[in-house]
């Protein structure tokens, strides 16, 4: 807000009635509004025309609202654009812990002078073609008359747009059924089943990716579980299991499985 006239470009009177109040609670009427220029290249929008307002008044959230960051610190504060990272205007602390922007830095809530960027996100970070669609049409309550930016590269929608990598192919694939065995003991449950096992044991097999799983109740089962999978699965498909792999994390007893695998050989 600016109880100076002079200060406003694109001056528009308001119809009568719009009121604002102070930290009194006086009410007081709000003329017109206008734009103020800050410095080269950043305006102030929207700005209030409140006649025999003394002091030059610009609200924090509306410059939130305008897509900068306004840092707040001892000494002094600043505004920042969030597209670019670029200080827009630096402000210092007067003893009366007031914030106040230098000279020529006139204050009420900050734009820029195109506001395709604001428009550009509070549109969900809508293509420009579209937005001067909508322009065109009137679709928008309120919408200004938009122009297309020379730069349209925007940040927030290169990062949006971009896709994961495929993920590289896996190595070690097994290329016949029984080849490669996967599994792992999973447990214990809080709800046990109806015969009480509380653990259960998966194999997978690499190949055709078929499971097999086995209730248990308890870890010391697996072992069993193992030899009555491999009978059953090297019966079916008449092939040996090559390759038995776990995460090793200690759910299986290592030491009976050894004594299997030696037995075997």
């Amino acid at each position: 807000m600016t109880g100076d006239k002079e200060k406003l470009e694109s001056y528009s009177v308001l119809e009568k009635g719009k009121k604002v109040s102070f930290g009194n609670d006086t009410p007081t009427v709000i003329k017109g509004k206008g734009t103020a220029q800050l410095k080269e290249k950043v305006k102030a929008g929207n700005v209030l025309y409140v006649d025999g307002l003394k002091h030059n008044l610009l609200s924090v959230s509306r410059m939130c609202d305008q897509g900068t960051k306004v840092i707040i610190q001892s000494n002094g504060c600043s505004v920042r654009d969030l597209d670019t990272g670029e200080t827009v205007i630096k402000g210092r602390r007067t003893p009366n812990n007031l914030y106040i922007f230098e000279e020529g830095q006139q204050q009420c809530y900050l734009s820029k002078d195109d506001e395709h960027w604001l428009w550009h996100r509070r549109l969900g970070h809508l293509s420009f073609s579209q937005i001067r669609k909508a322009c065109k049409y009137q679709a928008i309550h309120g919408l200004p008359d938009i122009k297309i930016p020379d730069n349209t590269i925007c940040k927030s929608c290169q990062f949006g747009k971009q896709t994961r990598t495929n993920f590289p192919e896996k190595e070690g694939s097994a290329s016949k059924p029984l080849e490669l065995v996967h599994t792992d003991v999973c447990g214990p449950f809080r709800t046990r089943s109806p015969r009480g096992e509380e653990y259960f044991i998966l194999f997978i097999d690499d190949f055709s990716r078929m499971v097999w799983l086995g209730l248990m109740k308890h870890k010391d089962e697996a072992f069993e579980k193992f030899k009555a999978f491999k009978a059953l699965a090297e019966n079916e498909l008449d092939r040996k299991i090559k390759c038995l792999r776990s995460d090793r994390g200690g759910s299986l007893p290592q030491m009976n499985f050894s004594i299997f695998v030696k037995n075997m050989e």
